[in-house]
C-alpha cells in the first residue's frame, strides 16, 4: 500500500504542474519560433516599399592572392572572351598568368655529343575548356560537351596574347606586412604581342582535341629552312584521355629570344629569377560579340606553354634520325582575371532594374516603410500614423521600431516572419539557365574611417538554411522570383538589438559570399564575383514589384 501511494502522489503531482503549464501557455510568446496566436497579442501584415537604386561595378576583386579558402580548397573561376547580352552589361573577359620554371632545360647537347643539334620548332599556348564526359561512343572514342558557355557559340572572339610588364607581388610594395591585391581593371600597359598572328581568332568546339602544325624537316638536311612536315599535339589529362582546349601559337622569333636562348643564362637559374624576367603573360579578348568561356587556371598538366623542339641526330649516308621533344611551362602563381565592360546599349523599363555578376551591377536596396496611404481603414498600424515623425506617409523600420509602451516597458512589434522578395521580368529575363542562379543580400554599414563595411546579415550565418536567395522557376523553366528570409534582421531593429538602419545592396552570389568559407564566421563580405549571369527584376513601379513582407504581433492595449 506504502507503494501504491507513492506512485499515486508522483503522478497526481506530474498532473498538477502538466495542467499549470498549460494554463500559463496562454500567456508564453516565442518570438523566434512563429506566430503569436493567444488572447493577448494581435497579430497582422504588413508590405514595406523601397527605393532602389542600381549601382555600377567600377571592378572587383580578381586576384587569386587572398582568396578565402576552407578544408575544401576554393579557386577561382576565369572567364575569357566576349559576352554581349541584350539587357545587360557587355563584358570582354581575359586573365593575367605567372608561369612555373620546368626543370633540366637544354637548347644545346653536351659538348662531347657532336652529333646532335636541338632546334625550337613551335611554340604554343594551350588552354583546356571545362568539359563534361559523355562517355565513349561507338568508335571508342570520349565524347565532350563544353560546359557553361555564355554568349553566341557561332561567331570567333579574337584573342591576343602579351608579355605582362607588371611585377606581381604577393605582398603589398607599399605595405609589405599586408597581401596585394589586384583589381579586375588593372592597367598593366602591355605592349609587346606575343601571338603569332595579329587576327587569331577561336570558336568554341567541344571536338578542339588536336591541334596541327607545320614544323620543318630535319630528316635529310638538319638546316633545311623550306621543307615542311605536318606534325600535331594533343592536350592530355590525368587520365590519358584527350580533352578538349584552345591553342593560341606564339611568335616563335619572339618566344625564341625570351626563352629558348636564354635556358642557360640567369634569367632561368631559379623561379624567383625566371619571374623576374618574364612577368607572366596576359590573354586578351577583343570584338563586338562572341562567347564567354569558363577556365579552370589551376596548375595542371594541361594548361602551359609548350615549346616543341627537336633534336637531330645526324648520320651519314641515311637520313638524319628526328628525336621531337617538348619542354612546358604551367600557368600558375599569381593569376587574376580582366573584366572590361560597356553600359548596357538597350532600354530597360522603368518598373525593372538589372543586377549583374563579375564587374556589372548591383542594386541599393532603400526600405521606405508601410505606405500609410496604402493601409485599409481596419489596419492597426494606422494608429501609429504619428509616429510617422518626418511627414513622408511612410512608417519606415526605425518609426516602427519607435512603438512600443516605454512607460510600462513593453515590447513593440514581434516579428513573426520577414520576406524580402524580387520578381523576375520575365518577358527580359525568359530563360532559367543563363540568370543567376542565386542572388545575395548584405549591408553596407558605416565604419569609423568614414568608409563603408560590407557586413553580412546574421540571417546569413544564423539562419542560413532559411535565408536562401535561390532562384524560383516555374515548371517551364522561366525565372520567376528570389526570395530571402530576413526575419532576424528585421527583429533585432524592431527590438533594439541593433540600430543600423542603413539600406541593403542586392548582388549576384559568388561562393566566396558564404559567411563560413573560411571555416569560421567572418562578418564582413568578400568582393570576388565570377559569375557574369545577369537577371532583370520588377522594382517599385507595377503590380510585381519588389515587397517586404513581415508578419508581427502586437500586445492589445
Amino acid at each position: 500500500m506504502k507503494n501504491f501511494f507513492g506512485k499515486s502522489a508522483f503522478v497526481a503531482a506530474l498532473i498538477f504542474v502538466f495542467l499549470v503549464v498549460i494554463s500559463c501557455e496562454k500567456d508564453f510568446t516565442d518570438i523566434n519560433s512563429g506566430v503569436i496566436s493567444n488572447t493577448k497579442f494581435t497579430t497582422g501584415q504588413a508590405v514595406l516599399d523601397f527605393e532602389i537604386k542600381p549601382v555600377d561595378i567600377e571592378s572587383i576583386a580578381a586576384d587569386n592572392i587572398g582568396l578565402p579558402i576552407n578544408s575544401i580548397s576554393l579557386a577561382v573561376e576565369y572567364w575569357l572572351g566576349v559576352y554581349n547580352k541584350t539587357n545587360a552589361k557587355k563584358i570582354t573577359a581575359g586573365f593575367v598568368s605567372q608561369l612555373g620554371l620546368p626543370s633540366s632545360l637544354r637548347n644545346s647537347a653536351e659538348p662531347s655529343v657532336t652529333d646532335t643539334i636541338y632546334n625550337l620548332d613551335k611554340v604554343v599556348l594551350k588552354i583546356p575548356y571545362t568539359a563534361v564526359s559523355l562517355g565513349v561512343n561507338t568508335e571508342g572514342v570520349t565524347t565532350y560537351k563544353l560546359d557553361s558557355i555564355l554568349g553566341d557559340t557561332s561567331v570567333p572572339t579574337k584573342l591576343k596574347v602579351y608579355r605582362n610588364p607588371t611585377f606581381l607581388n604577393r605582398l603589398n610594395p607599399s605595405d609589405p606586412s599586408k597581401l596585394n591585391s589586384f583589381t579586375s581593371n588593372f592597367d598593366y600597359k602591355e605592349t609587346e604581342l606575343l601571338t603569332e598572328t595579329n587576327g587569331f581568332s577561336f570558336t568554341p568546339k567541344a571536338t578542339d582535341r588536336t591541334f596541327r602544325f607545320q614544323r620543318l624537316d630535319r630528316t635529310k638536311d638538319v638546316n633545311n629552312t623550306t621543307d615542311m612536315v605536318t606534325d600535331s599535339i594533343q592536350s592530355i589529362a590525368i587520365d590519358t584521355v584527350s580533352v578538349p582546349f584552345i591553342a593560341i601559337p606564339l611568335n616563335l622569333t619572339t618566344m625564341k629570344e625570351i626563352f629558348w636562348d636564354k635556358f642557360n643564362d640567369l634569367e632561368f637559374s631559379s623561379l624567383d629569377e625566371f619571374q623576374k624576367h618574364f612577368k607572366g603573360i596576359i590573354v586578351e579578348a577583343e570584338g563586338d560579340n562572341g562567347a564567354l568561356v569558363p577556365l579552370n587556371l589551376t596548375p595542371n598538366t594541361n594548361l602551359t606553354i609548350d615549346f616543341l623542339y627537336s633534336k637531330t641526330v645526324v648520320k651519314e649516308a641515311q637520313d638524319n634520325e628526328v628525336i621531337k621533344d617538348v619542354y612546358s611551362f604551367p600557368l600558375g602563381g599569381i593569376q587574376n582575371s580582366i573584366y572590361k565592360t560597356e553600359p548596357i546599349n538597350s532600354s530597360i523599363p522603368d518598373n525593372s532594374f538589372v543586377i549583374q555578376g563579375t564587374a556589372g551591377i548591383s542594386a541599393e536596396i532603400k526600405i521606405l516603410g508601410v505606405n500609410l496611404s496604402n493601409l485599409e481603414e481596419a489596419n492597426l498600424l494606422l494608429n501609429y500614423a504619428d509616429k510617422d515623425v518626418d511627414n513622408n506617409n511612410y512608417l519606415d523600420l526605425k518609426e516602427l521600431a519607435s512603438i512600443r509602451d516605454v512607460d510600462n516597458n513593453e515590447f513593440g512589434f514581434l516579428i513573426n516572419d520577414a520576406d524580402l522578395t524580387f520578381g523576375v521580368n520575365d518577358a527580359l529575363s525568359t530563360n532559367s539557365d543563363i540568370v543567376p542562379q542565386r542572388l545575395y543580400v548584405y549591408q553596407n554599414k558605416e565604419n569609423e574611417n568614414g568608409g563603408i563595411t560590407p557586413t553580412h546579415l546574421t540571417d546569413s550565418y544564423e539562419e542560413a538554411s532559411f535565408f536562401n536567395g535561390n532562384l524560383m522557376s516555374s515548371e517551364s523553366n522561366v525565372p520567376q522570383s528570389y526570395t530571402f528570409k530576413i526575419t532576424d534582421y528585421i527583429s533585432d531593429l524592431m527590438d533594439g538589438s541593433s540600430e543600423d538602419f542603413s539600406s541593403l545592396t542586392l548582388k549576384v552570389y559568388n561562393p566566396t559570399d558564404n559567411p563560413l568559407i573560411t571555416g569560421s564566421l567572418n562578418e564582413n563580405v568578400f568582393q570576388y564575383n565570377w559569375n557574369p549571369r545577369s537577371v532583370v527584376l520588377f522594382n517599385q513601379n507595377g503590380s510585381e514589384k519588389t515587397q517586404l513582407k513581415i508578419s508581427f504581433s502586437k500586445k492589445k492595449n
